[in-house]
């Protein structure tokens, strides 16, 4: 079995911007920052999959990614899930005008299902998770961090980001975090 995800990946130079906007860690609150290497936008997370599970979710890919041109991903501002209450996970958004990613992930996700692929049952919004609260000790201190960290990365709104291709990563966990690696890359039509 192999944990994987279906993801767009992110030039180093924009990693090393999110990686920047880290703090120290604060004392009213436990967060679980994202390694800077493992920045990046997941379209489908499958879980624990066979050899056989992937290579079905590889043809679905082949076959689909052909019939989409490249785009461009537009970051927008820091927000979080879920949106009422504490931000369990705060994220960057994302947004791509063309819609090109909205039709391809829904694409996707009817040929995965078809593949008997059992997917999560939400709506797809575009984002780059930052961090993860694990542990909250002053709601009102967390807000107040939070809002300092949606100021401090309004340099990156507006930021376009090409996407030419889309990767297939197993993902590894360790107590020092998880490890992605690339099993397969997928160029979009036109690449």
């Amino acid at each position: 079995m192999v944990r994987v995800f279906l993801a767009i990946d992110l030039p180093s130079s924009l990693k090393k911007e999110l990686s920047n906007l880290r703090t120290e860690e604060k004392p009213f609150a436990r967060i679980k920052w994202v390694e800077e290497e493992n920045f990046h936008l997941t379209l489908f997370f499958f879980g624990n999959l066979s050899e056989k599970e992937v290579e079905k979710v590889i043809k679905v890919c082949e076959k689909r990614f052909r019939e989409f041109p490249p785009f461009d991903l537009i970051l927008t501002e820091v927000s979080g899930f879920p949106k009422k209450g504490d931000f369990r996970v705060v994220f960057l958004g994302c947004e791509e005008r063309s819609n090109t990613l909205e039709k391809l992930v829904k694409e996707l996700a009817k040929d995965f299902k078809k593949k008997g692929f059992k997917l999560e049952d939400r709506d797809f919004h575009p984002h780059i998770t930052l961090f993860r609260l694990k542990e909250l000790k002053d709601r009102s201190a967390y807000q107040d961090f939070v809002q300092e960290l949606t100021k401090r990365a309004q340099f990156l709104k507006g930021k376009s980001i090409p996407v030419k291709e889309i990767l297939l990563f197993e993902s590894k966990l360790s107590p020092t975090g998880p490890k992605y690696t690339p099993l397969k890359v997928f160029p979009l039509g036109g690449v």
